[in-house]
């Protein structure tokens, strides 16, 4: 159900097609935080970037190929041109974000908003990651149990 408050712009889109393509409610931003737009490129059959965790959510937008998106406590899927994504941010940790595709890149959008004070991204150290192996959605977990 589209919120009422966006009804006088469809109204005045004219001739423009608007396609919703993600709507979620986002954690509690803080005053100070900013925005920040970045193109992600990854090449064929790249890994990504190890885990990490950002300061606040993160909208993204897959322009081009597939990709491979795990958050904490997720089960790893598979994201394609045209779909959106997001994530909470905070005390959440992003897993994968690799492209599929052996043959072609892979880019995204993403729109990241940062905590003030914080940054945008911190990498897990490989003993934070053990620590938080149980967090994990079963099917990728490490370790038994």
């Amino acid at each position: 159900m589209r919120p009422a408050c966006c009804d006088w712009y469809m109204l005045a889109a004219g001739n423009s097609k608007i396609t919703d393509l993600l709507e979620v409610t986002p954690p509690w931003i803080p005053d100070g935080a900013h925005a920040m737009t970045q193109l992600v490129e990854l090449p064929p059959a790249d890994a990504g970037l190890a885990p990490h965790r950002h300061s606040g959510p993160v909208f993204g937008y897959v322009l081009e190929g597939k990709i491979l998106f795990e958050l904490e406590g997720q089960p790893p899927r598979e994201i394609v041109a045209g779909q959106a994504f997001w994530e909470p941010g905070g005390d959440v940790v992003h897993y994968q974000v690799a492209n599929r595709d052996d043959r072609n890149w892979s880019r995204f959008l993403a729109v990241c908003i940062c905590a003030p004070g914080v940054d945008m991204i911190t990498m897990l150290t490989p003993e934070e990651i053990a620590a938080r192996d149980h967090l994990r959605h079963p099917s990728v977990r490490r370790r038994a149990g």
